[in-house]
């Protein structure tokens, strides 16, 4: 690589806009496969790891919980009636999916729980409560190590007739997965059923709809369109094959860590080593009202990707409310390391076993594989 390997060249950058999976950029390139996903609860089964136990002693109690086909909004909800708890004096670490048999941990302050009346209730519910002892904090968002994820794929089927056998592809692919990890997309899960949350994000944007949304409203809109940025930042980064590549300007982020640096143009051969052996990967932009915090070449490229989306989806408005509601700039991991990577062919279906950190999906996990055909 020669060090005055430029950043991905945005004056005409494709529309990533609401791309399906099967059409946006891949580490391992276009899927040859097709694969059922989520055609029953148990075969998407997550499980939380929290990285750390109860404490034994304190002011709260920590609990293990195993729910199916509930979300966690709703568990708390319930968690809360059950007990008497308000809402927001409920602790957790990580929002799961509806679709699927999870595990997750849950804190209560020690006022308004009683072990064994929960408990009861919990089996009335259909809920299993694996763990539970006392804690001394409240439970945090994002403060669970990974998630650990047990998904079976049904009617697993070739797209063309060509090619290599099942096993051989898995065997391909994942060697690549486990070695380059995997794009960070947030995926079209975000943008709603149909798109439609990116339509209300014009629909706002453009005045179509009259006022200024409700708090509520606001975090899916900004959520909405952050991911939206920053998909396209990635999907035109890979496409320009720079993924795997550290470039002057980059915001680096230290592996396990949030700790970030930008990378000196004088040192790039040195990092580029250390993002092959994974101790750094580069970042892209949650957008906020600061815009780009990378370093320059890196930085325009993402302010013009990001302008060219804000532009489709209603402009001048949002950029006007990044600034009036405060919404601070962060950053994300642009790939993300695949630990545990393991599959089994059984029949028709495949098992695939892994883990990924807090906020990385396993449906963008499946896309590097298989055509997701969702039930």
């Amino acid at each position: 690589m020669s060090e005055a390997d430029p950043p991905p060249r945005a004056s005409a950058p494709r529309d990533w806009l609401g791309a399906p999976d099967t059409t946006r950029p891949r580490v391992c390139g276009a899927p040859e496969w097709r694969a059922g996903l989520k055609a029953t609860p148990e075969s998407f089964r997550v499980d939380e790891v929290l990285g750390f136990g109860p404490a034994g002693a304190g002011n709260h109690w920590l609990v293990r919980l195993e729910k199916r086909d509930m979300t966690t909004g709703a568990l708390v909800d319930w968690a809360g009636k059950a007990t008497g708890t308000r809402s927001r004096d409920i602790g957790f670490s990580g929002l799961k999916d509806r679709h699927a048999v999870t595990t997750q941990w849950l804190s209560f302050p020690h006022e308004t729980f009683d072990p064994e009346a929960f408990q009861s209730k919990c089996a009335e519910a259909g809920i299993s409560v694996l763990e539970l002892d006392r804690h001394d904090r409240k439970l945090r968002r994002g403060t669970h190590r990974s998630n650990r994820f047990q998904l079976t794929l049904n009617d697993v089927t070739p797209i063309e007739t060509h090619g290599d056998d099942l096993p051989d592809y898995l065997d391909r692919r994942c060697t690549v997965l486990a070695e380059q990890g995997m794009a960070n997309y947030f995926g079209t899960q975000r943008y709603g059923r149909g798109h439609s949350n990116l339509n209300g994000l014009v629909e706002w944007g453009t005045g179509q709809r009259s006022g200024t949304p409700k708090r509520s409203v606001r975090n899916w809109l900004i959520s909405t369109l952050r991911s939206a940025i920053f998909d396209h930042v990635l999907a035109t980064r890979l496409e320009a094959a720079k993924l795997q590549r550290v470039l002057p300007g980059d915001l680096l982020q230290l592996a396990g860590s949030r700790s970030r640096f930008l990378a000196d143009g004088d040192e790039l051969v040195t990092l580029q080593k250390r993002l092959e052996t994974g101790d750094v990967t580069p970042t892209g932009p949650l957008w906020g009202e600061q815009g780009s915090e990378a370093g320059e070449g890196v930085a325009d490229t993402e302010t013009t990707l990001a302008g060219t989306m804000i532009d489709r989806l209603g402009g001048e408005t949002w950029r006007e409310w990044f600034v009036h509601w405060r919404v601070a700039s962060d950053r994300r991991p642009l790939s993300v390391h695949v630990e545990d990577l393991s599959w089994r062919v059984e029949g028709r279906d495949v098992a695939l076993a892994f883990s990924l950190p807090p906020g990385s999906y396993a449906t963008e996990l499946v896309a590097e594989l298989f055509v997701p055909i969702e039930a």
